[in-house]
């Protein structure tokens, strides 16, 4: 749950029409639109994964100390509560017409410009499929700072609860929910839809999709008091 709700992130979808909109400018030929898609989802799915891997380790070492323990899980919920109270106020000033200019938690406008500058980068590299892998690592990475929102929240909980090498498996797991959207949304646009389509369901999904993300943050929270 917690991976896809994360592929569902309005970050993540924003991003990746973005990127789709640069494609069809582009005018990448239809036979390598596919590999296109499967490489840049390769490169998020790599990058996702031993992101991951490094803060769970980091979180179960610091788990290790009750106190520092406490203290992490008391910050979890803390941070998880705020996150669901603005979610939750995000698709209240949406719903009202007040835009995207009246959405808090989404990435800085910093942020995105880097991220649509390093993706024209990478679509202009003078050879396309390298460069469409590592705009995959690059752009994964700088959304993580909104993404994170969830898969952090989600490692606690794990390094709570998970014994052995099972976390492995639950962490593969997680990132290929979290892929499994941008495959779908890469597999729409290979069969023809526009990216004005994308964009217009988007806005008109926002609502639900903060409302989904505030009920988890609270669900997250709960099960990290409770575990």
């Amino acid at each position: 749950m917690a991976g896809l709700i994360d592929g569902i992130n309005p970050c993540v979808f924003s991003a990746l029409v973005f990127f789709l909109s640069l494609l069809s400018v582009a005018k990448v030929k239809r036979r390598k639109l596919l590999a296109v898609g499967l490489i840049y989802c390769l490169g998020c799915f790599l990058t996702y994964m031993l992101l991951g891997c490094g803060l769970f380790y980091f979180i179960r070492m610091l788990s290790g100390f009750a106190v520092v323990r406490q203290i992490i899980d008391w910050t979890m919920v803390a941070l998880l509560m705020v996150f669901a109270v603005v979610s939750f106020g995000d698709a209240i000033r949406f719903s009202r017409g007040k835009g995207k200019n009246g959405v808090w938690m989404k990435l800085p406008d910093s942020l995105s410009s880097r991220i649509h500058r390093i993706m024209k980068k990478g679509i202009n590299y003078k050879v396309l499929l390298p460069g469409i892998f590592l705009t995959g690592i690059l752009v994964t990475i700088l959304k993580s700072v909104c993404t994170g929102q969830v898969y952090i929240p989600t490692l606690v909980l794990m390094a709570k609860e998970t014994a052995g090498f099972r976390w492995i498996l639950l962490l593969l797991l997680y990132n290929l929910m979290f892929i499994i959207p941008l495959l779908l949304i890469f597999f729409i646009f290979y069969h023809g839809i526009a990216t004005m389509k994308l964009v217009r369901w988007s806005k008109r999904h926002l609502v639900i999709s903060k409302c989904i993300l505030a009920a988890f943050f609270l669900l997250l929270a709960l099960l990290i008091l409770c575990i």
